[in-house]
């Protein structure tokens, strides 16, 4: 049983991974080809700290739509720093 939920867990991280990616190939992968390197770049002691950073910055960056924006931000700041 608890397999199963496991299983059920992590397909949903990678669903939500996935559904974080298209955003960020429709909107950032032309001039940032690489997500995990922009992520290593984040300033920030926690992933909290990372994604109000880089919240702020993309206000100004980009003019994206608040969920959009919201999705990147999930996006980038959970992805694994070394």
């Amino acid at each position: 049983m608890v397999k199963f939920f496991t299983i059920i867990g992590a397909n949903l991280i990678l669903m939500g991974q996935a559904a974080a990616l298209e955003p960020y190939e429709k909107h950032c992968a032309k001039c940032h080809a690489s997500a995990g390197r922009l992520a290593r770049k984040l300033e920030g002691a926690t992933a909290e700290e990372k994604a109000a950073k880089l919240g702020r910055f993309l206000e100004k960056h980009q003019k994206l739509d608040p969920e959009i924006r919201s999705k990147l931000v999930d996006y980038l700041a959970g992805l694994p720093s070394p």
